[in-house]
């Protein structure tokens, strides 16, 4: 008995929040986990699914994760439990033999999934497999190969569960594949098309189905705050505003107007989720607004959000504490990483392998020499816990509402002792007050369907694809 104890216990003392949610996974075979970002989701999991495997439930676990995150589960399965992980990586031989080792907890990402569908099948087939489908919003569209390949491994499973703190990725249709996963289609059917066309915003009834919608998903789906559950900071929110001028200005005007017009002139009411040229535009708007540099290589200015960054900097720094800079272009890291030597930067994007990003995770939360991190939300906004800085500062963003929310709450989380500060630089007069329009309503139609909100205002349900908004910026 105390051989089997500690075999399947936790070496982690859970939190009571923590507790309920391992309770309620237990109890269910089909689990959607959509606690907010920092709530623990992760030892959660490992806890419930420890349990289910002492109990001879199930005899493996697979976890399907982003590529950035395969070894952070490597690492907290190891700090949770005393059963053995396994990250499937490497060449098809070696994978091969990693699937005969008597893991406990088979890791990979969901681009894997497609290549090695049949293997993963034939595993599954072998013995009774829990699924575990880690930042679920990944497969919200059902037309990818890899959400086509996971449906095809939903039968072989015998517990499957979904985990994302934002499972209204942008709009609530994103929920239907993630669901899809879970039930073959017993909760929000088996029609992406037709769940499609109710939950769209021109349906004269769309407040209506968004309440039933919301109902629906509290009803088969776990759901806390942060402030619900955890005793955290407060998380203050600052616009800190910037005036283009000069050369950035003349080539913002340009685009601008060029813009303005081909709005003005196009048929019907769909901006954000049509017209690819138009989007292209706004690209470069955003990009101009940031730093001219990424649009237009002979521009010799200091860029305008320069300035305002590194005066907050200054502040920061000397308030002994750290910030995380957040840019969606990769160029823009580089070119800071260099101008903000004097902090010792580190940097997060996409082309940083694993192991380089986990270094530089450790030295920002544990060196006194390195009071900067610079990172793009689209590489680092997923599992990584930056709580040394309390400081996140936006120099620009995207209509990406996920980038936004998992990326500031990178700060904000347990084991956080400060008052976290987000900083949004805008420039103003510019599409940055759009996006930063569109992304609060955004925010607020997924929140009201997750269950954080009561109401949804009809104002916000027409934001979205009404060119008179976009106009009203554009001049």
């Amino acid at each position: 008995m105390i051989k089997e104890k500690q075999k399947y216990g936790s070496k982690t003392e859970a939190f009571p929040h923590q507790v309920e949610a391992t309770n309620y996974i237990n109890k269910h075979q089909k689990v959607a986990l959509f606690d907010e970002q920092g709530l623990g989701k992760t030892k959660i999991v490992i806890d419930s699914l420890c349990s289910s495997m002492k109990n001879s439930e199930i005899e493996g676990v697979l976890v399907v994760s982003t590529m950035s995150l395969l070894y952070n589960w490597e690492q907290e399965v190891t700090k949770h439990s005393f059963l053995i992980p396994i990250v499937l990586k490497g060449t098809g031989r070696e994978k091969r033999y990693k699937f005969l080792t008597g893991a406990n907890f088979y890791i990979t990402n969901y681009e894997a999934i497609i290549a090695e569908l049949e293997r993963i099948r034939r595993f599954c087939r072998s013995r009774k497999v829990a699924i575990v489908l880690d930042e679920s919003a990944r497969i919200k569209d059902p037309s990818t190969k890899t959400a086509q390949s996971l449906f095809k491994l939903r039968p072989y499973s015998t517990k499957r569960i979904i985990i994302t703190g934002t499972p209204v990725a942008n709009k609530p249709v994103d929920l239907w594949s993630q669901f899809f996963f879970l039930d073959g289609g017993a909760i929000l059917g088996g029609d992406f098309k037709e769940f499609k066309a109710r939950y769209n915003e021109k349906n004269p009834d769309y407040i209506e189905v968004l309440a039933e919608l919301k109902n629906t998903v509290a009803e088969h789906s776990i759901r806390r705050c942060k402030d619900d559950v955890l005793e955290l900071p407060e998380k203050k929110f600052v616009n800190t505003y910037a005036i283009l001028k000069g050369e950035q200005l003349k080539l913002y005007s340009q685009l601008k107007e060029e813009l303005r017009i081909e709005v003005q002139d196009m048929g019907g009411n769909t901006i954000i989720d049509g017209a690819e040229n138009i989007l292209k535009k706004l690209l470069r708007l955003t990009q101009i607004a940031s730093n001219p540099v990424l649009v237009d290589k002979g521009y010799k200015e200091v860029p305008v959000k320069f300035a305002v960054l590194e005066d907050l900097l200054k502040d920061i720094t000397a308030r002994d504490e750290k910030a995380i800079i957040w840019t969606s272009f990769v160029e823009n890291i580089t070119i800071l990483k260099s101008r903000l030597k004097q902090y010792n930067p580190l940097i997060i994007y996409g082309d940083v392998p694993v192991k380089e990003r986990a270094d530089a995770v450790k030295a920002f939360q544990e060196s006194e020499k390195n009071r900067v991190m610079i990172a793009n939300p689209a590489a680092a906004r997923e599992g990584l816990t930056l709580t040394r800085a309390n400081n996140a500062i936006y120099l620009d963003r995207n209509f990406n509402l996920v980038d936004y929310l998992q990326s500031q709450d990178r700060i904000h989380r347990i084991s956080q002792t400060k008052e976290c500060i987000i900083f949004k630089i805008l420039a103003k007069g510019t599409i940055d007050e759009y996006i930063d329009r569109v992304i609060d309503v955004k925010k607020e139609i997924a929140g009201y369907v997750q269950g954080d909100l009561g109401i949804v205002s009809s104002g916000s349900l027409d934001f979205l694809h009404n060119k008179n908004e976009l106009l009203s910026i554009l001049g």
